[in-house]
């Protein structure tokens, strides 16, 4: 069996290009962010090949209200999943509070105090389960965004869009501009991935980047290729909004009716709005779904109680 047949099928791809000349002349967004009725976004891709074969018991690592942690116990649980999660501290953002209060109904969380802490609680806690990693962001999660690459290849072949010359997409763990990287070359795409870091290097450095675009590659089969990292949008931190991601934010949703948020999405839109010359893709890896029906009955969980932290 290929890698490619190694998945579930949990998304309706292929995923719809729209063009974005309201913000940028020469703009494409690829949306992955109504690939589910319930919860999409990029994480989906990767948990198609994440949970394939996966055990009862499922657990991973991620920031308080991560959009990663939510997809894991959504799609998850629709698998017969038992889902856990180790959680750690962030900066208090509204839209990850909301994630949060989805999560709670889904999964159990368990919270360390920092990322070094709570690899190590995940270790201790993984042994019996499925454990996967941040972000989803190991080589076989990457493989959702080899496919991905393939598969906007295709729509570039369809005239849907013409071929990039630059992809821009989030660098948080990695996984998604790991997968893109490899894929588009594989594809005949000489696009290149312009990864647009959101984390400290202290999370995730170019040599790891690096490493994993290399597992990918061999996992695949397919040549290595590189990736530009863009460290610009970075910003005062991890879950802090520049003035730029806000100011994106903002037109985005003002001009084209487009929902982002400011950790992730909105830096990575930033970058593309101001990148010059195109014709350029953005993609967008947040769910676009309303969140609201995933809420469980009570009122919302105290920020302070679940580590979000306040300046």
């Amino acid at each position: 069996m290929s890698w490619s047949e190694r998945r579930l099928t949990l998304g309706a791809w292929p995923s719809p290009i729209r063009s974005l000349r309201a913000l940028r002349r020469d703009l494409w967004m690829k949306d992955d962010g109504l690939c589910h009725p319930a919860y999409a976004g990029n994480k989906v891709r990767k948990l198609e090949h994440l949970l394939y074969g996966a055990k009862e018991r499922v657990i991973t690592l991620g920031a308080v209200g991560s959009h990663h942690v939510l997809a894991t116990a959504v799609h998850g649980n629709d698998a017969g999943h038992k889902v856990e999660a180790v959680v750690i501290p962030r900066p208090f953002d509204p839209h990850m509070l909301d994630m949060l209060r989805a999560t709670l109904p889904r999964a159990t969380l368990h919270r360390a105090p920092n990322l070094i802490e709570g690899r190590k609680l995940l270790a201790e806690l993984g042994e019996g389960a499925t454990v996967l990693p941040a972000g989803g962001s190991n080589p076989v999660g990457a493989l959702g965004y080899v496919s991905a690459a393939m598969e906007l290849a295709e729509q570039v072949r369809e005239g849907i869009l013409p071929a990039p010359r630059r992809v821009f997409v989030a660098l948080g763990t990695g996984g998604t501009a790991a997968g893109l990287a490899v894929g588009l070359k594989a594809a005949g795409l000489s696009s290149e991935v312009v990864a647009v870091r959101v984390v400290p290097t202290s999370w995730l450095d170019l040599d790891a980047l690096k490493a994993l675009v290399s597992a990918v590659s061999e996992l695949t089969g397919y040549a290595e290729a590189p990736i530009t990292v863009q460290d610009a949008q970075l910003g005062a931190g991890y879950g802090l909004p520049t003035a730029s991601a806000k100011e994106a934010v903002a037109l985005a949703k003002a001009a084209a009716d487009l929902r982002l948020e400011g950790t992730y999405t909105g830096k990575a839109l930033a970058a593309a709005m101001h990148a010059g010359e195109g014709p350029d893709l953005f993609w967008c890896t947040l769910s676009r779904q309303a969140i609201e029906p995933l809420f469980g009955e009570g009122p919302p969980p105290d920020p302070a109680a679940w580590g979000f932290v306040t300046a």
